[in-house]
């Protein structure tokens, strides 16, 4: 590339040594690091906590501590939750936390000691090894640890689960992630949003549809609140693929969730499966329960109407649906819903 007369970004070479870090090659990344600022590219603070974080993880605190340095000449700080690997890993080689704090004076009084129940050595040394199992990529030694943990009552930090997740779906590891999730639910710790859905969204790909019934039940059952969009999401998705039973299922256990963009996916799924009848029930049960359709839901409702060769039908909805739009032009009241019901479902069916 640089031979071509091509200059590298910032971006490329943050690639390159995130790439020479996951295998190991920290004296390299530091060559890398050099010859980009030679070259006039200042690295980057998404570089730099990628650096110090991939340094934690794999014990090269004197890598790290020449990272830290730059960082307080360039005044750039760390995300929390990676400072406080730093911290532990500097802990962990014997090695003196204060540049660390220097560089990052905003999180200087923080760090593993201030929580009580993160100081059991048990415990700092169950991380240690999680931390470790995760850089190497051994999944089935995570999972057997989780495992065991989640009996003992271990409690691990809910920005480490969610790494654990997305990097065992990124490896094709969902047992894994399914166990290190069913672990956060029994402890009582909220993963990240990405975290959940990057093991749905795995298996939706995988076509393994009941176990992601599954892990919804879970979620929702938990108390946890799964989002309009994602809700809507999960249940188009699940009906596009044949497997409306589930969708329905999910609107099921929808509590808050239950709006004009959800009521619409689930008429959408009941569509798909030729139950024509039960969606146009739906349509009069969301009405009943003081919903207002929207032009999303019409578009449903009418194209429905329309594969189903019952014309006179669509018709009459097709009127009612110009009637709200001539209504909507006297009143400038537009709910974050129907925006997105509008958007998900207008163009849906092209």
């Amino acid at each position: 590339m640089v031979a071509e007369g091509l200059r590298p970004s910032c971006k490329t070479y943050t690639v390159l040594i995130e790439h020479l870090a996951n295998v190991g090659k920290f004296d390299a990344t530091m060559e890398i690091m050099g010859k980009m600022q030679e070259a006039g590219v200042e690295p980057d603070k998404a570089l730099c906590n990628i650096l110090v974080q991939k340094c934690s993880r794999a014990g090269e605190t004197s890598v790290m501590i020449r990272v830290l340095q730059y960082m307080k000449e360039n005044f750039i700080v760390l995300r929390r939750p990676i400072f406080l690997e730093a911290l532990e890993a500097l802990k962990a080689g014997g090695e003196c936390d204060n540049l660390l704090r220097e560089v990052n004076p905003h999180l200087a009084f923080e760090g593993i000691e201030c929580d009580p129940e993160f100081t059991d050595p048990g415990y700092i040394t169950v991380r240690s090894t999680i931390l470790y199992l995760l850089a190497a990529r051994n999944w089935s030694a995570i999972e057997q640890m989780i495992n065991e943990m989640t009996c003992k009552n271990i409690k691990v930090e809910s920005h480490i689960l969610s790494d654990i997740i997305q990097a065992c779906c990124a490896n094709s590891r969902p047992s894994c992630g399914r166990a290190v999730l069913r672990y956060s639910i029994r402890i009582g710790n909220e993963l990240d949003r990405s975290a959940y859905g990057s093991l749905l969204g795995h298996y939706i790909r995988n076509g393994s549809f009941d176990l992601v019934f599954e892990i919804v039940e879970i979620l929702i059952k938990s108390g946890y609140n799964l989002g309009t969009y994602l809700a809507s999401i999960l249940i188009m998705k699940l009906s596009c693929a044949g497997h409306s039973s589930n969708a329905v299922r999910i609107f099921g256990l929808l509590t808050t969730d239950r709006n004009v963009v959800t009521y619409t996916a689930l008429m959408s799924a009941y569509f798909q499966a030729g139950k024509v009848d039960k969606a146009l029930q739906l349509f009069s049960q969301m009405s009943a329960n003081g919903i207002s359709a929207c032009r999303g839901t019409y578009e449903v409702v009418i194209h429905g109407l329309q594969m189903a060769g019952r014309k006179q039908d669509s018709e009459h909805y097709r009127r009612e649906r110009m009637e709200m739009q001539w209504n909507l032009q006297y009143h400038n009241e537009h709910l974050p819903e129907d925006s997105l019901c509008n958007h998900l479902f207008c163009s849906f069916h092209g």
